[in-house]
């Protein structure tokens, strides 16, 4: 009989079959590598907590320097000269009386401490002016208002200037109390620049006032 033969190969023959289907089944990709959330490299790496430099916060910019009595006094020399200045340009200008008695006071008052901050560098006391950078600013910045005034209208004119006035005695109020009296330890400097704020004050005192009394009802 031929039976056995006949099994063996068919046997084989399967066997040779299911060799050929497995070499002709795709291979599977392996399984993605776990990443943890968030990872968008797929190491695996957690992010650190440090910050870099450009994460912070950039450093405060260290503090002016006091300035010398030198500096203090072209300073203040600087506002005398921008508010006479304020008021000669207003001649040709139709004031109310409150307000044209107000300029004339400016006028006074600013030619008076001109000439006391310019008795602090005569022979008796020498304090000589420094002119700085921040002293150019100021002088700048005081012609660039009297521009802008001798622009304005007319009509506009009277509040315009009043408003001018109320901004700048107000800044160079703030700036004696911040910076001028406190760093001046030279006595006379120190006197004069405790009388120039009391007069400042008064005349921001008083320009608020006239200001304030222009509104449009």
């Amino acid at each position: 009989m031929r039976v056995l033969p006949t099994l063996l190969v068919v046997a084989v023959m399967a066997a040779a079959g299911c060799r050929r289907d497995d070499a002709a089944a795709p291979a599977q990709n392996p399984p993605p590598a776990s990443t943890s959330p968030g990872d968008a490299t797929g190491a695996g790496t957690i992010a650190s907590d440090t910050h870099t430099s450009a994460d912070t916060a950039p450093p405060s910019p260290a503090p002016a320097a006091p300035p010398s009595p030198g500096v203090s006094l072209a300073l203040v020399t600087a506002v005398d000269e921008h508010e006479i200045a304020a008021v000669e340009q207003t001649q040709g200008r139709k004031f109310s009386p409150p307000v044209r008695e107000y300029a004339q006071m400016l006028h006074r008052e600013h030619s008076e401490n001109l000439a006391a901050a310019r008795a602090l560098s005569s022979a008796g006391h020498l304090i000589q002016p420094e002119t700085t950078t921040e002293v150019h600013a100021l002088v700048g910045k005081g012609k660039a208002t009297l521009e802008a005034l001798a622009g304005t209208p007319h009509a506009q004119y009277e509040r315009a200037w009043l408003q001018a006035m109320v901004d700048g005695h107000a800044e160079a109020l703030s700036m004696l109390d911040s910076r001028l009296i406190p760093a001046a330890q030279d006595e006379p400097l120190r006197n004069f620049l405790n009388n120039t704020r009391d007069h400042m004050a008064m005349h921001l005192e008083r320009g608020r006032a006239l200001l304030e009394a222009s509104q449009p009802r």
